[in-house]
């Protein structure tokens, strides 16, 4: 469908959501990226806010033109940090455009990194717990390691939701890796849930939209284990009774 749409209709790029919590659906992004790098024109843009760090993402493997995240999703920081990547034919076309604007000219993102400087004053003290955060990932064995404990994370809820009757939203193998989608059996509403876990001192979400009384979302992402998400769902059973 999107190699098709791309022969028919001419575009600058193609954007997408890796991980996108509302729904807990993870994208083939390495198979779109594949697609769209058959049309020279067409850059590929990728939101990876809650994917970077909790699963795979090979922006250079994939052949992905920008990659963008924040701080405050799986690399389990304080919000105030967006961190990307760009390839270099991205920055190649931004310096063709001459209307570039000043908040996301890319040209001189790229320019101020050569000389290990920002392009205005930054949040040090995030930059500071970015370091330590990076630390601990090394520690846990790599980047890799991060991933297999997210992943390990979701297989959990995978066998807990087939347990107890409350499937995904997601079809298999399309679930991300940060984020459930659960959706309630008749009688049972998101706010109750809800409502019943923050009794108990837990928080999840409902879900949004058309899904919001239908559906909740757990996230278990950054630094929750596999030990703490069990006794989320411990307590969930209990609500869901």
């Amino acid at each position: 469908m999107l190699r098709d749409a791309l022969r028919r209709t001419p575009v600058d790029a193609v954007t997408v959501v890796h991980s996108e919590t509302s729904t807990g659906v993870l994208q083939d992004v390495e198979g779109l990226a594949a697609v769209v790098r058959e049309f020279d024109d067409v850059l590929f843009l990728v939101d990876a806010v809650t994917s970077l760090a909790g699963s795979p993402v090979e922006p250079d493997r994939w052949g992905l033109d920008f990659a963008l995240t924040g701080s405050q999703k799986a690399l389990a920081l304080p919000p105030g940090l967006a961190l990307a990547t760009a390839s270099e034919r991205m920055v190649e076309r931004a310096k063709t455009l001459r209307g570039r604007g000043l908040y996301f000219d890319l040209v001189s993102f790229e320019e101020a990194t050569r000389k290990f400087q920002p392009t205005n004053t930054p949040a040090l003290s995030l930059f500071y717990a970015l370091d330590v955060q990076l630390g601990r990932i090394e520690r846990e064995g790599g980047i890799e390691a991060r991933w297999s404990r997210h992943e390990a994370m979701r297989h959990e809820v995978e066998r807990w939701s087939e347990r107890h009757g409350l499937p995904y939203l997601a079809a298999e193998g399309r679930r991300s890796w940060t984020v459930s989608c659960l959706k309630l059996r008749a009688g049972k509403t998101a706010k109750d849930v809800v409502g019943a876990l923050k009794r108990d001192g837990w928080t999840i979400g409902s879900g949004y939209g058309a899904l919001k009384d239908s559906t909740i979302r757990i996230g278990h992402m950054g630094d929750h284990t596999v030990a703490t998400l069990n006794e989320l769902l411990a307590v969930l059973e209990r609500a869901i009774a």
